[in-house]
């Protein structure tokens, strides 16, 4: 089983917080069935040192491979930072050489033309996943914006967590919509700690049957 969206590396965000942390989550990541991971670390706030995520990489693979476990590095990058970076270096942070790219909208609004971003991006080859659209306010008020996402050729991304609110939490709310109109590609552990894996796979058996 694949997981397309995690916090494994340590100390490079605000995921893992230390190596064993980081092997922690490796082993309830095998638990629970996972032996491919992709990496994907926020690429998002002014500390963000790619070097750093890269070593970071290297040492937790090393510690993967005698387990069995796959892992690929890529990045969740904020719609901000990418702005920031400057768009023509969106390859460097696509998911390992998927030609997937792992895009994060702020959460209380989507830029404005977000959709001229997504062409962009495209342009250059890319295939959009929006990360956690069940977060995004302007999802939450119209499911038109997800379906026009998945219209344009995006991939949509639930992060497990939603699974933790209660039945009329907005975001289970709109992860469980999402579901039914099988407008979502992945679920993701979007794990940043070890018992995170527990939830992603109640998530997982949330998001089969409600999709079903």
């Amino acid at each position: 089983m694949f997981d397309i969206h995690c916090h494994i590396l340590p100390e490079v965000d605000d995921g893992s917080r230390s190596v064993q942390e980081s092997l922690a989550m490796l082993q309830k990541a095998q638990a629970v069935g996972i032996d491919t991971i992709m990496c994907t670390p926020h690429c998002r706030w002014d500390s963000f040192d790619k070097g750093k995520v890269e070593d970071a990489f290297q040492l937790i693979d090393e510690i993967a491979a005698p387990l069995g476990m796959s892992l690929e590095l890529g990045y969740e990058v904020n719609v901000t930072k990418l702005m920031s970076l400057g768009i023509e270096r969106a390859p460097e942070f696509a998911l390992g050489d998927t030609g997937l790219f792992l895009l994060e909208f702020n959460d209380r609004a989507l830029i404005p033309n977000w959709q001229r971003l997504i062409y962009q991006l495209q342009g250059m080859g890319l295939r959009v996943i929006i990360a956690h659209p069940e977060r995004y306010r302007d999802v939450q008020k119209s499911l038109d914006i997800a379906r026009e996402m998945k219209e344009l050729g995006c991939y949509l991304q639930l992060s497990a967590n939603f699974i933790k609110g209660g039945m009329l939490d907005t975001r289970r709310r709109i992860a469980t919509a999402l579901l039914k109109e099988d407008l979502i590609d992945y679920v993701a552990s979007d794990a940043h700690r070890p018992d995170d894996y527990a939830v992603f796979a109640k998530a997982l058996e949330f998001s089969r049957k409600t999709a079903s």
